[in-house]
């Protein structure tokens, strides 16, 4: 069938060109359609229908999210080196990038404590 693939490769501009139409009319409508009376109430930051408990522009700290990062990579890394090792089964070759494997993750984590990466402020 010659004209198999430059109809199939027409029918894909047909879509993504009524796909990108689609969103352009929706926005487009929504822009020329939607109310614009902005006051000084609707400006606010939104918090569950009560005042702003504060400036919502503050500082946020990342302490947690370090601490989050270290538990999911070494989770994940625990969880890789046991599925490995159940497939070992005794060879000394695999014994040994497990035992390497192993020594990088004791190594990440005695770094991590060393900085203070494990401790909570």
């Amino acid at each position: 069938m010659p004209g198999g693939s430059i109809q199939s490769a027409l029918y894909v501009v047909a879509a993504a060109s009524a796909a990108v139409a689609f969103a352009s009319l929706v926005l487009g409508m929504n822009k020329l359609l939607s109310p614009r009376n902005p006051t000084d109430e609707k400006l606010m930051p939104f918090e569950c229908g009560m005042e702003p408990a504060g400036d919502p522009h503050k500082p946020v700290r990342v302490r947690y999210a370090a601490l989050a990062v270290l538990f999911v990579i070494f989770d994940a890394e625990s969880v890789l080196l046991f599925a490995v090792a159940s497939r070992l089964k005794g060879s000394p070759a695999a014994i040994g990038a497990v035992g390497v494997f192993a020594l990088f993750l004791a190594f990440g984590l005695l770094y991590a404590w060393r900085k203070g990466g494990l401790s909570w402020r």
